[in-house]
């Protein structure tokens, strides 16, 4: 079941843990009817890789969920991490989303069509992205945040070298954790390689509001509309455009583009509101000299405010990032 693997990739090197546990993967294994075979030493000598770390109880990558009141983060309705096995982990957040999935009923003729607020095959298929294709040698967590007309996937990895967006619009898919994509294959969680964005795509084929996939140099995101949404907007009429008479204005200033580590901060303080400049040393795992060069330059950016002095600075992120 978990097996060796000569490549360098991160599922391959030495795991920072060696005393690892399989048991909710053994669940899963035992659900399925398959036989597990957990890892074998050789000589008398186990070591566990990273990829044995992502499936083991021990996994310390997690997913933190939250449902909030609105279009926007202003108020929580509920909120859960999810921790322990990947695998296990999908089929939690899975039955969260479900919870916040409710069906919908629509009168067409005589009879009622009952459809849930967002498709499920999409669902799993954005959910099933965060997971494999994510970039696991960042520990901050991936984010799932459900609003009142969308929910949002954001994982930390962008797209793999050599592959642009207009790629993976295309169909096209590099896999960056090909041992944890076997393994959900195996457990019969994946249908087949390379297939989830379609998947996503055909989920909402005829509606007018499509899935979102965004792409920055740290993250990946997947927005999906809410189906009522989808329906309003289909149904609202379509107003003739008319050309204003042309006036002049300011040119207006073009606005910043975060990359590298300042993705990070943001997604981070997106998640937790203000925070202070030792939460990014922790997150980034840098200096505090670092951390404040990076702040400083985010500001200066304009994709973080600052407010306080001295041991009293608090940030928080801009309305414009």
């Amino acid at each position: 079941m978990l097996t060796p693997n000569d490549s360098s990739s991160f599922e391959n090197q030495l795991s920072p843990r060696q005393d690892l546990t399989f048991n909710s993967l053994q669940a899963l294994f035992d659900q399925q009817g398959l036989p597990f075979s957990p890892p074998s030493s050789q000589f008398g000598i186990l070591q566990f890789s990273n990829f044995d770390l992502l499936v083991s109880d021990q996994c310390p990558y997690t997913i933190k969920c939250a449902v909030f009141k609105g279009t926007d983060q202003d108020e929580f309705l509920d909120r859960q991490e999810f921790t322990g096995s990947l695998a296990a982990q999908f089929q939690q957040v899975y039955a969260f989303l479900e919870k916040h999935n409710p069906v919908e009923s629509q009168i067409k003729g005589l009879y009622r069509e009952d459809r849930p607020a967002y498709p499920k095959q999409a669902l799993r298929e954005a959910l099933m992205n965060a997971i494999i294709h994510r970039d696991y040698s960042n520990p901050a967590s991936s984010l799932i945040n459900l609003y009142t007309d969308r929910v949002e996937f954001i994982s930390f990895g962008g797209l793999m070298p050599g592959i642009s967006l207009e790629d993976i619009q295309l169909g096209l898919s590099v896999c960056r954790n090909k041992r944890l994509a076997d393994l959900f294959y195996q457990l019969k969680l994946v249908e087949s390689y390379g297939t989830g964005l379609a998947r996503i795509k055909s989920a909402y084929k005829g509606s007018r509001l499509a899935p979102q996939i965004l792409a920055a140099p740290s993250s990946f995101k997947v927005v999906l509309p809410h189906y009522q949404a989808a329906v309003k907007a289909a149904s609202k009429p379509v107003k003739k455009a008319v050309t204003p008479a042309p006036s002049p204005s300011p040119t207006p200033k073009p606005k910043a583009r975060a990359t590298g580590n300042e993705e990070t901060v943001l997604a981070f303080g997106k998640e937790h509101g203000e925070f202070i400049r030792s939460d990014i040393e922790e997150l980034l795992g840098v200096s505090p000299a670092t951390a404040t060069r990076l702040l400083r330059q985010m500001e200066n950016s304009g994709l973080v405010l600052k407010r306080g002095k001295a041991k009293a600075i608090r940030y928080r992120i801009s309305e414009n990032s």
